[in-house]
């Protein structure tokens, strides 16, 4: 997770979900907030937690998993998604797709030159 602003990963990210119609809050928050969060025309609210380039995946990873969880509520219009770099994919693929698909977390991966493809587990 990124502490100084969005990286790269969030920058493209967020391009991406624009394309596909979806309008990004501006929230600014010192704490517990996630990366980003985004509202769809057609009623969705997604809670994404962007994994930018880290030497650790594995750890930073077990954080981001652990941000969205705390954020979960009873909406049944709130998807939440963890963003990764490629080289982070099989990191994040650890926790399987039975239990990512219970929590309605949908795993996202930007390439090097910023191209966003969604996991099917």
């Amino acid at each position: 997770m990124d502490s100084g602003g969005a990286g790269r990963m969030q920058e493209s990210f967020e391009g991406w979900l624009r394309g596909h119609g979806w309008k990004i809050l501006d929230e600014h928050c010192d704490h517990d907030c996630v990366d980003v969060e985004a509202w769809h025309a057609d009623g969705a609210r997604l809670l994404a937690e962007v994994q930018e380039d880290t030497a650790d995946a594995d750890r930073d990873l077990d954080t981001a998993y652990g941000r969205l969880l705390r954020r979960m509520d009873d909406n049944p219009g709130t998807r939440y998604a963890v963003v990764v770099p490629e080289g982070a994919v099989e990191a994040a693929l650890r926790v399987s797709a039975r239990v990512r698909g219970l929590l309605g977390v949908d795993l996202y991966a930007v390439g090097a030159g910023g191209a966003v493809r969604r996991l099917d587990g």
